[in-house]
C-alpha cells in the first residue's frame, strides 16, 4: 500500500499578512480601545489603518463585538463612541419579560450577572430586544442589580404569533404572548391581502407608531395544529437557510463519482482493511467508519476513517461559500436542515458498505496494554464492508461481556466481528483511562429523543441514556480529533481549535455557595478532577440532576478559536473538530487544510499566511450559526414536547426540584427529562428566595443568615393565590407531586402545579 504520510513536526512560522500588518480583527480592536481610549467609528479606523474600502466592514465588527459584550457603543452629545464595557455603567445583552411586564436583562458577557429592569424602565424595548442598558443600583442581599433601558440596539428576531385586525390607518396584531404589553401596528403597505380575525406570524421593526411599536408580518398561517406550523415559526425566528440555491445544487451534480476498484496512487489504499460504520438506526449520512488491525508485538492500529468532503468541496466554490454561510446541519424533531447539499451528504461522501470512497484516515497506535504510541494522518480509499446500528453493535459488545442478550438482537454475522468489537471495547476502556487520569469531565444527563411519524406528528418522545457503544464511537472520534489537532500544530499549520474556557472565579463562588446550601463542599480553585468527584458524589442521589446542570450553567459554552487553546471539559490545549465535515463547516475547513499539506507534501508560507487569515474569519462565524443551530433545535424541541404533553393536560406526574428563583422552582420529571414552572403563584401564600440555602420559605418562618448574592431573577418574595397552606418549604432536590396545568406555545413553557 502506499502511504501519503503526515510530516514530521517542525516549528510554527507566525502568519502574517502579505503586506507585513495584523489584520484587525476583535481583539486588536479591543486592546487599542484598551491602550488608546475609546472614539467613534471614523476615528478608530484611523487609528487602526483601516483602509476606506474596508470601513463598513469594520463597522460591522464593531456592532459585532457589542453584540458578544465586548465593547458598547456609549451615547455622546456630539453622536456616540466605542468604548470598553468595564469603563462605562452600561451593558449591552437581550432583554426577557416576566408575565407582569418587568424585565431581566441577560448581559452579553456571560460572566456577568443579570440585571432586574422594572417595566417603567423598559423604554420600547420587547423581549429578546439587544438592548443598551443602564446600571443603576448593584446587587443588595438577595436583590439583583437594577438597571434601565438606554437604547434598543437591535430588535429580537424571535416572530410573534397574533390575530390581525384591519384599521384605517393600517392593521393591529393582538399578540398571544402575555408578555407583549401592547398590539402590534402594521403599516398599510404590508396588509393588501390580510384578513380580519386571521392568524399570521409578526416580527417587530425599529421605530412606533403611537404607542403601538412597528412590525411586518412574516407569515399568515393556515394550519397551527401542526408541528410543521411550529416548523415555520422556528425557521423564521432563526433565519434559517432551508433551501440550498441552484447554482450550489447544480455545481454538487455536476461532480464525478467514484469508480469502485480504481486506482487512486496518490492515497493509502485501504480497500482490503475491514472497515465498518456504527451509527444511529435513523441516520442519514455515514460520515466516519472505524477498522482496527493487529501488528507485530500484540500492538494495535485504529483507523478512524472520515469521509474526505474536501476532494469534492474546494475552497472558493459556490458548495463552500454555501457551507461557510450555514456553518452547520441543523437536526429538528422529524427533519434536518443540511449544511452540504444532498448529493454529497448522502451519496459521495456517505460510506455506504461495499462501495469505495475516498477519506481522511487517522491511525492510532496502541501497545498491548493500551497504551498510546503513535499516531498518523494520511489520505486513503476505503471500503466500507459493514453498517452497524448501535442496537446491533450493543448487542454484540453486551453479550461479550456475558449479559443475556435476545437471540433475535444479535446480528447474524456476530462471529465475524465479535472480536474486532472486543477489542475495540478494551481500547475505548483505555482511552476512557486515560482521559480519566488526566482530569476530563463526565456528566451523566439523561436526553431526551423525540421521533415524529410520516403523517408529521410526534410519535414518541424516549430517554436516550449512553451505553457502551455509544461510548466507544465517541472516544474514538475524540482521540482522532485530538490526533489531527496536534499534528496540525505540529506541523505549524492554520487551525480552527475547539476550545472550552475555564469557569470564570465568580462562578465557582456562586456555585460553591449553591452546593453549600445543598451541603455539599467544593474547594475554591478546583480542578476539573474535582468537578468529576463532585458528580461522582451525587449521580444516583436527589441531587444528580440538580448539581450537573448547575455545573453546566458554570461553565462556558465552548466555542470555535483561530488557535488552540484549552479545553477545559476534555482538559487538552490540543483539540479540534475533525470528524463531522458533513455536517460542520471547521471540520471541513480542517479538512481543506489537511488536504493541502498532505497532497502538495507541505504548504508555502504564503498558504500558512491565507489559511491563518481564513480561519480568523470563519471561527467566531462557525461559533454563531453553532448557537443559532442549538436555539433552533431547542425551539423545535419545546414545540414538540408540548405537543406530545398536550393529551396529558391535568395529569399528575411524580419529579424533582431542580432549581429555584423568587418566581418559582423548576420540577424535572422521573418518567422522562422534561422540565416544567411551579410558578410561586400557585404555592397559596407569600414566598420569599434565601439564597443562603437556595429555599423558597413561608414569610415570616424565619430565614437563614447566609450573605447570599441573590442569583435568583426576582427580588426575593413571591405571591401565592391558591389555596395551599403555606406551611411547606421547597428545596432543590425534594420530591414532589406535580399536576400538568399549562403548555404555552409562545413562550414555549410547560407549566406545573403541586399535586393535592
Amino acid at each position: 500500500m502506499k502511504r501519503n504520510r503526515g510530516k514530521s513536526a517542525s516549528a510554527r512560522p507566525e502568519p502574517q499578512p502579505a503586506d507585513g500588518r495584523q489584520p484587525s480583527g476583535g481583539d486588536q480592536i479591543c486592546e487599542e480601545i484598551r491602550h488608546g481610549g475609546g472614539g467613534g467609528a471614523r476615528r478608530l479606523a484611523k487609528r487602526l489603518a483601516v483602509a476606506k474600502a474596508d470601513f463598513e466592514g469594520f463597522r460591522d465588527q464593531l456592532f459585532s463585538l457589542q453584540a458578544e459584550g465586548r465593547l458598547i457603543r456609549v451615547p455622546t452629545e456630539s453622536g456616540s463612541k466605542w468604548e470598553l464595557p468595564e469603563r462605562t455603567p452600561l451593558r449591552v445583552g437581550k432583554l426577557q419579560l416576566d408575565r407582569r411586564g418587568s424585565g431581566f436583562f441577560r448581559p452579553a458577557d456571560r460572566a456577568e450577572d443579570d440585571v432586574f429592569v422594572r417595566a417603567s424602565h423598559l423604554a420600547d424595548a420587547f423581549p429578546g430586544d439587544l438592548v443598551l442598558v443602564r446600571v443603576t443600583s448593584d446587587a443588595r442581599g438577595d436583590r439583583l442589580r437594577e438597571g434601565r433601558v438606554v437604547e434598543v440596539v437591535e430588535r429580537g428576531r424571535k416572530p410573534l404569533r397574533g390575530t390581525f385586525w384591519r384599521g384605517k390607518e393600517g392593521g393591529l396584531v393582538a399578540c398571544d404572548d402575555p408578555r407583549i404589553p401592547s398590539d402590534v401596528f402594521i403599516p398599510a403597505d404590508g396588509i393588501e391581502k390580510m384578513k380580519d380575525g386571521g392568524r399570521v406570524l409578526v416580527r417587530l421593526t425599529m421605530g412606533s407608531r403611537g404607542r403601538f411599536p412597528l412590525g411586518e408580518v412574516i407569515l399568515v398561517l393556515t394550519n397551527e395544529d401542526s408541528l410543521e406550523a411550529d416548523f415555520e415559526v422556528v425557521r423564521a425566528e432563526f433565519d434559517l437557510p432551508v433551501e440550498q440555491p441552484a447554482g450550489v445544487v447544480e455545481e454538487a451534480d455536476a461532480l464525478p463519482a467514484v469508480e469502485d476498484g480504481a486506482s487512486w496512487p496518490d492515497r493509502t489504499d485501504l480497500r482490503n482493511v475491514p472497515t465498518f460504520t456504527i451509527d444511529p438506526e435513523d441516520a442519514r449520512d455515514f460520515d466516519d467508519a472505524v477498522s482496527l488491525e493487529s501488528l507485530p508485538g500484540g500492538k494495535l492500529r485504529l483507523g478512524v476513517h472520515i469521509a474526505d468532503v474536501s476532494h469534492y468541496v474546494q475552497p472558493g466554490s459556490l458548495i463552500d461559500q454555501s457551507a461557510e454561510f450555514r456553518g452547520t446541519s441543523i437536526y429538528l424533531p422529524g427533519r434536518v436542515i443540511p449544511m452540504l447539499p444532498e448529493r454529497l451528504a448522502n451519496d459521495l461522501c456517505s460510506l455506504r458498505p461495499d462501495e469505495d470512497r475516498l477519506a481522511k484516515t487517522v491511525f492510532l497506535v496502541f501497545s498491548s496494554e493500551g497504551r498510546l504510541l503513535e499516531s498518523e494522518v494520511c489520505r486513503s480509499v476505503i471500503r466500507s464492508r459493514r453498517r452497524f446500528t448501535y442496537g446491533e453493535a450493543l448487542a454484540i459488545l453486551d453479550s461479550l461481556e456475558g449479559k443475556e442478550v435476545p437471540a433475535e438482537d444479535l446480528p447474524p454475522d456476530r462471529d465475524e466481528y465479535e472480536p474486532i468489537l472486543e477489542r475495540m471495547a478494551f481500547l475505548r476502556d483505555a482511552l476512557l483511562d486515560v482521559r480519566t487520569r488526566r482530569g476530563a469531565l463526565f456528566l451523566d444527563l439523561p436526553q431526551l429523543k423525540v421521533r415524529v411519524g410520516d403523517n408529521g406528528q410526534v410519535d414518541s418522545v424516549d430517554r436516550e441514556e449512553g451505553d457502551p457503544a455509544h461510548s466507544l464511537i465517541e472516544e474514538f472520534m475524540l482521540a482522532a480529533n485530538e490526533a489531527v489537532a496536534r499534528f496540525l500544530q505540529d506541523q505549524g499549520l492554520a487551525i480552527i481549535a475547539r476550545v472550552h474556557p475555564a469557569p470564570t472565579d465568580e462562578k465557582i463562588a456562586d456555585f460553591r455557595e449553591m452546593l453549600a446550601a445543598l451541603g455539599l463542599d467544593l474547594r475554591a480553585r478546583p480542578e476539573v478532577g474535582d468537578l468529576q468527584k463532585l458528580v461522582d458524589k451525587v449521580v444516583g442521589g436527589p441531587l444528580a440532576v440538580t448539581v450537573q446542570i448547575a455545573l453546566l450553567r458554570t461553565m462556558g459554552h465552548a466555542e470555535y478559536v483561530p488557535k488552540a487553546d484549552l479545553h477545559y471539559a476534555l482538559s487538552t490545549s490540543s483539540y479540534c473538530h475533525f470528524t463531522s465535515p458533513i455536517r460542520r463547516y471547521p471540520d471541513l475547513v480542517v479538512h481543506q487544510i489537511l488536504e493541502e499539506h498532505l497532497r502538495d507534501q507541505g504548504m508555502t508560507s504564503e498558504r500558512r499566511v491565507h489559511w491563518s487569515q481564513k480561519v480568523e474569519g470563519v471561527a467566531p462565524h462557525a461559533s454563531k450559526t453553532e448557537r443559532r443551530a442549538e436555539d433552533a433545535e431547542r425551539a423545535m424541541q419545546a414545540a414538540a414536547l408540548i405537543r406530545f404533553l398536550s393529551p396529558r393536560l391535568g395529569e399528575e406526574m411524580g419529579g424533582s426540584i431542580i432549581s429555584i428563583f423568587p418566581f418559582g422552582f423548576f420540577v424535572r420529571l422521573d418518567e422522562l427529562p422534561i422540565e416544567g414552572l411551579v410558578p410561586v403563584a400557585t404555592l397559596g401564600a407569600y414566598y420569599e428566595f434565601d439564597p443562603s440555602t437556595q429555599t423558597l420559605e413561608p414569610a415570616g418562618r424565619g430565614r437563614g443568615k447566609g450573605k447570599g448574592k441573590g442569583k435568583g431573577k426576582g427580588k426575593g418574595k413571591g405571591r401565592g393565590g391558591g389555596k395551599r397552606s403555606p406551611a411547606a418549604s421547597f428545596r432543590p432536590g425534594q420530591r414532589v407531586r406535580v399536576k400538568l396545568t399549562d403548555l404555552n406555545s409562545a413562550a414555549r413553557q410547560i407549566s406545573f402545579e403541586l399535586a393535592e
